[in-house]
């Protein structure tokens, strides 16, 4: 487990995280470290109606490679990470997956909560009318259509 409070002042919309569980393996070669990484966890995050806490939790599979020789890498990765001396430091790489897959809106469960009147405002629910509405400029055109029907037929 892994404790990430510091996503709280990184994500303006991250309330709270729970400790986020990383796992996973690494593969070894001469010149590179491929890391499969497997990150789940919980997020408190703003309702985007109400602005009720939401948990959101996130479930993130990446293989993330770290090149051991600076410059010597393939392009068959998009993102190449390189090791900061003799260490491999995998915190900014969660920390960056899970901010990533923060969401930009996200709903509750709970519709009943909803608010529908406030002060100076209500939500009205419109059903639409079975007859259009004619605009009074044009309804003299819809009773000389009415007459034209009425002789030819």
């Amino acid at each position: 487990m892994v404790e990430l409070p510091e996503l709280t002042q990184l994500h303006p919309d991250i309330r709270s995280i729970r400790p986020v569980h990383v796992h996973g393996n690494a593969s070894f070669t001469s010149n590179q470290v491929t890391f499969n990484l497997k990150i789940q966890g919980d997020l408190t995050l703003p309702d985007a109606r109400t602005l009720d806490d939401v948990i959101y939790e996130f479930d993130i599979e990446s293989l993330e490679p770290f090149f051991l020789e600076n410059g010597r890498y393939t392009e068959q990765f998009d993102d190449v990470n390189l090791p900061e001396g003799n260490t491999i430091d995998l915190r900014p790489i969660v920390k960056e997956l899970i901010m990533l897959d923060v969401p930009m809106q996200i709903f509750g469960n709970e519709t009943d909560k909803t608010q529908v009147e406030g002060e100076g405002w209500s939500v009205i629910d419109e059903q639409p009318d079975d007859q259009p509405k004619i605009d009074p400029r044009l309804a003299g055109l819809a009773d000389l259509f009415s007459k034209k029907e009425d002789e030819n037929g």
